[in-house]
């Protein structure tokens, strides 16, 4: 029987690290661990379990095709090293699948055609997966995963099939997910990883043409008792990890998502949450959300303090003066600020720099942690067709989140932006090591009667995982 092979690649983004950026995660993990003193940084690996295998083995699940984990993530990052572990479990004829990162697309491509010549067939997925040349992989998919992309696996299973890609569904798609991801392949990650990662939706209704996920323009969600069945099993199967990553796109676009977590989580004490958002959603409503669950620190995008240069890359706002007073009605609700700071935009000046910095600086007693990125243009992000031809390198070793940018922006020279994103580097690091003594109304500060039961903290730092 035709077997597929779920791959974990490894991770060479992680070599020669930006030194300015080395010694600010220094500090941001001292600060992190102060607050969450059981939060550890792994020695090794991964940072979270790799979500997309769960899934991915609960739609094999429903088909006829059986399904074995191969975990590369210690391994060298060459195609002789990673090779022979995919050759040795699988057999001619059986699926391969990865998901690659753009540093190692690369090497996915390379193992792809060893594998190839050996009788197994690729199916490439991921935000890099487009890229792949012609014939140099049975199958491209790009979607989600969902039952009609385990239907085409059986498909290609059988010799049918090819690119696997599928016209999206728009805004709020009517039916739920019923099944539950399946952890079955990651009991090896039992203790190994500082927090667990967990949908009540998927996708996102904004169209930031920066983001690598604006892609989805619509948003699922994850029916409660799928969503029950999975908490199950992550309790189950990793009883100690209890902060928890919820990886909705935007936390409370969905009231339905977020009462499906207040309900499942009502009778689990214990466990934390780090959510993401975005600044049209920080309500009232949302924040009493927040505080029941036990969110403890909320991430907001923040591209920039130009509200103008914004709306020219498609994210909506109203305002500067808006997002400041949202970022204040979170901070004063005792919720731990984290912002994920995005540099090397293609609309990005000297002047809307400069504001952003001074922005920073007169808002640094509403900040706590800053996840530091720099702008790929991935293949799946709306600005993609639009920079191709000012993207300068493919060699994708270099397309990372801590280097260069790899095509010229409109109105700085590629050289120009890093030097700006170092700046933005410094400011957080400023922040970051000299925190600013809370405000006498705020939560945190001694002499504050008010709600005191959350503590707060941002495990999602810039080494991301697939």
């Amino acid at each position: 029987m035709t077997r597929c092979c779920i791959v974990q690649l490894p991770f060479p983004s992680t070599r020669d690290p930006d030194d300015r950026l080395s010694v600010y995660y220094q500090d941001y993990d001292r600060r992190f661990r102060a607050f969450l003193p059981e939060y550890f940084i792994p020695s090794d690996g991964l940072w979270e379990i790799p979500l997309w295998v769960a899934h991915l083995t609960a739609l094999l699940d429903s088909t006829t095709i059986d399904s074995c984990f191969v975990d590369l993530s210690r391994t060298p990052a060459d195609s002789e090293a990673c090779g022979a572990p995919i050759l040795a479990a699988t057999a001619p004829g059986d699926l391969v699948l990865f998901s690659p990162l753009a540093q190692n697309f690369r090497l996915a491509l390379d193992l792809a055609g060893e594998l190839e010549r050996a009788g197994r067939r690729v199916v490439l997925g991921g935000n890099m997966a487009p890229l792949a040349p012609e014939g140099s992989v049975h199958a491209v998919h790009r979607g989600q995963l969902d039952a009609g992309f385990a239907a085409v696996l059986v498909e290609l299973a059988s010799g049918r099939g090819g690119r696997t890609e599928k016209r999206a569904a728009l805004g709020l798609v009517a039916e739920p997910i019923t099944w539950a991801p399946d952890y079955r392949h990651l009991d090896g990650y039992s203790g190994k990883v500082p927090m667990l990662r967990l949908n009540a939706s998927h996708g996102c209704l904004y169209k930031c043409a920066f983001c690598g996920d604006a892609w989805s323009k619509q948003l699922t969600l994850v029916g409660n008792s799928a969503l029950r069945a999975e908490v199950d099993q992550l309790a189950d199967r990793f009883p100690d990890t209890r902060l928890v990553y919820v990886g909705d796109k935007t936390f409370g676009q969905s009231r339905e998502a977020v009462r499906n977590l207040l309900e499942v989580f009502r009778d689990r004490p214990g466990y934390k949450f780090i959510v993401q958002t975005h600044v049209l959603q920080v309500k009232e409503w949302v924040i009493e959300a927040m505080l029941e669950l036990g969110v403890v620190a909320v991430e907001l995008g923040f591209e920039s303090a130009d509200s103008q240069m914004l709306k020219r890359l498609g994210k909506l706002s109203r305002g500067l003066d808006d997002y400041t007073e949202r970022i204040h009605a979170l901070s004063d609700a005792g919720l731990k600020v984290v912002l994920n700071m995005m540099g090397g935009l293609d609309e990005e000046t000297e002047e809307s720099h400069a504001q952003t910095v001074r922005w920073l600086e007169a808002n640094r007693r509403a900040l706590w942690l800053f996840n530091l990125y720099n702008f790929v243009p991935y293949p799946l992000t709306p600005d993609f067709q639009r920079l191709r031809e000012r993207i300068f390198t493919w060699d994708f070793a270099q397309w990372r989140e801590d280097a260069p940018v790899v095509y010229r922006p409109s109105h700085l020279t590629p050289e120009r932006s890093w030097e700006l994103f170092q700046e933005k580097i410094a400011a957080a690091h400023r922040i970051v090591r000299t925190p600013v003594p809370a405000h006498p109304d705020h939560p945190d500060h001694p002499g504050h009667s008010g709600h005191s039961g959350h503590s707060g903290h941002s495990g999602h730092s810039a080494r991301e995982t697939a």
